[in-house]
């Protein structure tokens, strides 16, 4: 649905997204996570047309943005970070201009309107004027209006800024259900809420992807087991690290995981030490949390810079 092709935007000398490549199929959701400043919200921008990339292709539905672009831009629904709306018009004006703009009339504009404020709770708000909503309400507003012409790709960007725990989950739930029939392009920088939002993410770091992977193989990235052995000289035939010497006898050691079964990776290590004519006392698999994970990540890609 979504294929994005060595995108790139300088500003002045600052070069915010280099060569990015991105995809999101229909009927998958797939997280945008980065710190502040990485370049997440400007690859959004080029995605959605609102800003023009230096070089790059993206393409929606098979419609090259920059050759097509009203074709592409029929396709999209987004929802900015912030939620930008005007406050001095109701929820009801407001998404009947929305609608209005994606050529929606008459009673296809009054089921359209009705069916995704019903969808994101907002039809007790729609007669009260947008200044005096609170945030989530707002951003609720935002994400019906984005979503009204059913897109086939979904753009949210910060979506659940001011939504309460409660509002926050069966956000969560919409979106995923939005999912059914759509693509889903999801930018945050908080890990948690993209983990259990995302089916898949994408990690940038000065303007660079520099993961693209499940969150299970996220998980699984840096996992070891840690094994006490004994003698020694044992930490060396199974390619030991951090070893920490318990007594004369027992040393500790940490053994990186090549497979993603821990039961196959300890029973290979338990021969291993066998062969060696070793022992061993204790094998306790182990593994990075998830925001350790993403931190590595971003600390390496920092460092190349």
């Amino acid at each position: 649905m979504l294929h994005v092709k060595q995108l790139t935007k300088r500003f002045g000398a600052s070069h915010v997204v280099r060569q990015l490549d991105l995809s999101v199929e229909r009927g998958q959701v797939r997280g945008l996570l980065g710190p502040n400043g990485a370049g997440k919200s400007t690859t959004i921008r080029m995605i959605c047309g609102a800003m023009t990339p230096d070089h790059g292709v993206v393409e929606i539905d098979g419609f090259d943005l920059s050759k097509n672009p009203d074709e592409a831009k029929r396709s999209i629904g987004y929802l900015p970070e912030g939620a930008p709306l005007p406050s001095e018009l109701l929820p009801s004006e407001y998404l009947k201009y929305v609608a209005s703009m994606y050529g929606l009339t008459g009673d296809d504009r009054k089921r359209a309107i009705g069916s995704s404020a019903e969808r994101c709770d907002i039809t007790t708000v729609l007669g009260k004027p947008i200044a005096i909503l609170s945030r989530g309400y707002r951003q609720r507003v935002a994400l019906a209006a984005s979503m009204m012409h059913k897109p086939k790709l979904l753009v949210l960007d910060e979506p659940s800024t001011g939504l309460d725990p409660e509002q926050s989950a069966s956000f969560r739930k919409l979106v995923q259900e939005t999912a059914d029939t759509a693509a889903v392009l999801y930018s945050s920088h908080h890990l948690s809420e993209v983990e259990e939002t995302c089916d898949v993410v994408s990690i940038i770091c000065n303007g660079r992807v520099v993961v693209d992977s499940t969150f299970q193989a996220l998980q699984h990235d840096g996992a070891r087991v840690v094994v006490e052995v004994s003698p020694h000289k044992i930490v060396d035939e199974i390619n030991g690290k951090n070893p920490s010497e318990l007594d004369s006898e027992w040393i500790r050691c940490e053994v990186d995981i090549s497979t993603k079964s821990v039961e196959v990776a300890g029973e290979k290590i338990s021969q291993q030490v066998a062969s060696a004519g070793g022992k061993i006392r204790l094998l306790h698999p182990v593994s990075d949390s998830l925001e350790s994970t993403y931190l590595r990540y971003i600390h390496e890609a920092e460092s190349q810079e």
